[in-house]
């Protein structure tokens, strides 16, 4: 399918690269792995929007997918030319991602794929003091996503750092609480303040 153009623009709307990344890192089978590249190299190479391209590249260096690659190129793959090319091909476009992302791209492709961790920008009060009124952008569509992480996570993880993201945002954006209050966000951190998770609480509790 992502040889197709138009599909591979829209192809990561569906949080694809995540659950390739996920595939990638757990099979041990050598046609899978030649499929998920081959996919991770169409999702690069296709894309007629080059910041789609980009976007791409910046959540698979977020989902690990550099990780996987080196451990791949401790394999013996010369002998199918495909994977050897592909491997070669993301290593050096995500190495060149590496090198020019900033933090803010980090922090929005972490977001959008869901798989939240505490990486350095979000306890950063540089990255907030810099970028707090950036989560308005695009009709709020970061914060609703932190939203809807409150709502549907079952991750533990990803519930304290959402959490956490949204009391920075508050606490760095001077209309911050009415935005949220907007968005029924009090509703949810409430009921989390009975999550059988310390951290969870901590974080929601901290936020209201």
């Amino acid at each position: 399918m992502t040889y197709d153009t138009t599909i591979a623009e829209q192809m990561n709307r569906y949080s694809v690269i995540p659950s390739l990344a996920d595939i990638l890192s757990e099979s041990v089978k050598e046609k899978v792995t030649r499929i998920v590249l081959a996919v991770f190299r169409n999702l690069i190479v296709k894309p007629q929007d080059p910041q789609i391209a980009r976007e791409n590249c910046i959540q698979m260096v977020q989902c690990k997918v550099m990780e996987q690659l080196v451990k791949l190129t401790q394999k013996d793959y010369q002998h199918d030319e495909d994977i050897y090319n592909n491997i070669k091909y993301l290593t050096v476009k995500l190495q060149n991602t590496v090198q020019y992302l900033c933090s803010f791209e980090y922090y929005s492709s972490e977001v959008k794929s869901g798989r939240m961790e505490w990486s350095p920008v979000h306890k950063s009060e540089k990255f907030w003091r810099e970028n707090a009124d950036r989560l308005n952008d695009d009709n709020y569509e970061l914060l609703k996503i932190l939203v809807r992480l409150l709502h549907s996570s079952k991750d533990n993880l990803v519930l304290s750092v959402a959490c956490h993201d949204l009391g920075q945002y508050v606490s760095h954006y001077i209309l911050g609480r009415r935005v949220l209050e907007t968005l029924k966000v009090k509703e949810e951190l409430l009921l989390l303040l009975s999550h059988p998770n310390s951290n969870v609480k901590h974080q929601a509790l901290h936020t209201i």
